[in-house]
């Protein structure tokens, strides 16, 4: 049996942002409770590709900083999700009606 196939490395920089960037949207769209794209493969960290580029810097800040707040959102909104989970149980709990055996086997 084998695992998940293991993906490609990123062949850049800008590639590598790409792909984090594609983390962060689907992360986005899962916190407001949207349904998103189906998972992006599981991101590489790039090898030999050097440095960061200067120019790429900014980017990449940037980047860095949406993940944060990203990080910061699921703690809340995991708590909303209990919440709502234990009301919806309650509710369900309330209205509906336990179920009762119908058939009673008394040959065994």
């Amino acid at each position: 049996m084998t695992g998940p196939a293991i993906p490609d490395r990123p062949a850049s920089w800008t590639e590598a942002l790409d792909r984090l960037e594609a983390h962060a949207d689907r992360a986005e769209h899962l916190l407001r409770g949207e349904s998103a794209e189906p998972a992006p493969a599981p991101w590489q960290p790039p090898a030999e590709l050097g440095p960061l580029p200067n120019e790429l810097v900014p980017r990449a800040r940037q980047l860095l900083a949406r993940q944060q707040r990203l990080m910061a959102a699921i703690p809340a909104v995991l708590s909303d999700k209990r919440q709502q989970q234990r009301i919806a149980d309650r509710v369900g709990d309330a209205t509906t009606a336990a179920v009762t055996p119908i058939y009673l086997d008394v040959t065994a």
